[in-house]
């Protein structure tokens, strides 16, 4: 073989490793675009997750706070409204007034906190155990309830629904989450139909998150089964 020929075959055997290295490296780079992708959508998925335990966060802040103003101030623990320090506007004054003979009879607890005026209803008055569904006989207090936040109030309502730490699964309520949630719902839609505007309100099921009275003894329980109706101020 003479050196034209030598030349010749190792300058096509140079250019066809060029062809494959290029091939090789155009077949990986989907690779590239692929993992950019990947990274951007874990960024945002990780942003999203930030924002959420944030909103959280703030939302557990305020809760604790009422608990706070309430340890502090003494309220919901007499028959009468406590009010607390700071000589709330007459509006508060007057609803207090307004619901203190139902908190009288002990259908109703009444505490005056820092963000407005926290009604609370035992769940035995108004639900079957593990049910959303309102008894014949908790139709007397709400109609009260509502009549006197329907005329005297145009403030924002806060329904939420609370229950006690023992576990629930059921064909309708997977949790106690969705158990408090529908109890909320329920007596949200009751105010709604008595003339209640319903922008004024939402519902929030809050499970066994913020108990009363802290333990596992029957009565502890029995408290903390309640829905909680905070007029805000």
């Amino acid at each position: 073989m003479n050196t034209y020929s030598v030349n010749k075959r190792l300058a096509s055997d140079n250019a066809g490793d060029r062809k494959g290295d290029d091939a090789e490296e155009q077949s990986g780079r989907w690779l590239i675009s692929y993992a950019d992708l990947v990274t951007t959508l874990m960024v945002l998925f990780l942003a999203l997750y930030a924002l959420q335990l944030a909103k959280n966060r703030e939302l557990e802040i305020k809760m604790l706070e009422r608990r706070e103003v309430k340890a502090v101030t003494g309220t919901g623990s007499a028959n009468a409204p406590v009010v607390a320090p700071g000589a709330p506007d007459a509006a508060r004054t007057q609803l207090l007034s307004l619901l203190a003979p139902l908190q009288d009879k002990r259908q109703i607890t009444i505490s005056n906190v820092a963000q407005g005026v926290e009604i609370a209803i035992n769940a035995k008055i108004l639900f079957n155990s593990g049910d959303a569904r309102l008894l014949p006989e908790s139709f007397g207090v709400l109609n009260q309830v509502a009549e006197v936040l329907r005329d005297h109030s145009k403030n924002n309502i806060l329904v939420e629904g609370h229950t006690d730490s023992v576990p629930i699964s059921t064909a309708k309520y997977e949790s106690n989450w969705e158990l408090s949630s529908a109890r909320a719902g329920v007596v949200v839609r009751f105010f709604a139909d008595k003339g209640i505007e319903a922008h004024r309100m939402a519902a929030i099921g809050r499970a066994d998150n913020f108990p009363l009275i802290i333990g596992d003894a029957a009565a502890a329980r029995a408290a903390n089964r309640r829905v909680t109706i905070l007029v805000e101020y």
